[in-house]
């Protein structure tokens, strides 16, 4: 059963569906270096990728997403694509508790993958405190 709202403080945080297309999508163009997909993309990933990705909220303001996939290769890897989380709600967990629940919605799900670029300190950071706090070993490749 999936899990549908986490409700902590004034945040929520839920499955996408493509209502919160254009609102992704105004975030992510805020939200430089992230590439800039089309209105139309965030739409269908809300839908299609739905249960491997999550929104937040403060109060009714759309505020944080994470978009990830299953890989097609190996069901027990989830990628995580983008993390984008509105300037003023950075450095607060926000991205570590909206990845906790993604995985509480795929529990088959035993490797995270992702990639990030060597400027972007605060993804770096988030992925090493998730992998510390799920007690789990984090592996650096490239540069």
């Amino acid at each position: 059963m999936a899990i549908e709202v986490y409700k902590k403080t004034n945040y929520s945080i839920q499955l996408p569906t493509k209502k919160h297309g254009a609102a992704i999508h105004a975030l992510v163009g805020k939200s430089p270096p992230l590439d800039l997909n089309s209105t139309y993309h965030y739409l269908l990933q809300s839908h299609y990728f739905a249960k491997t990705s999550a929104v937040a909220f403060y109060e009714k303001e759309l505020v944080a997403f994470i978009s990830g996939f299953i890989s097609p290769l190996d069901k027990k890897n989830l990628f995580i694509w983008q993390v984008a989380i509105a300037e003023q709600y950075r450095g607060q967990g926000l991205g570590g508790r909206m990845v906790d629940f993604i995985l509480a919605n795929n529990r088959q799900v035993e490797f995270l993958e992702t990639t990030v670029t060597r400027e972007n300190i605060s993804s770096r950071r988030m992925f090493e405190k998730i992998s510390h706090q799920l007690e789990a070993n984090l592996t650096k490749s490239g540069g």
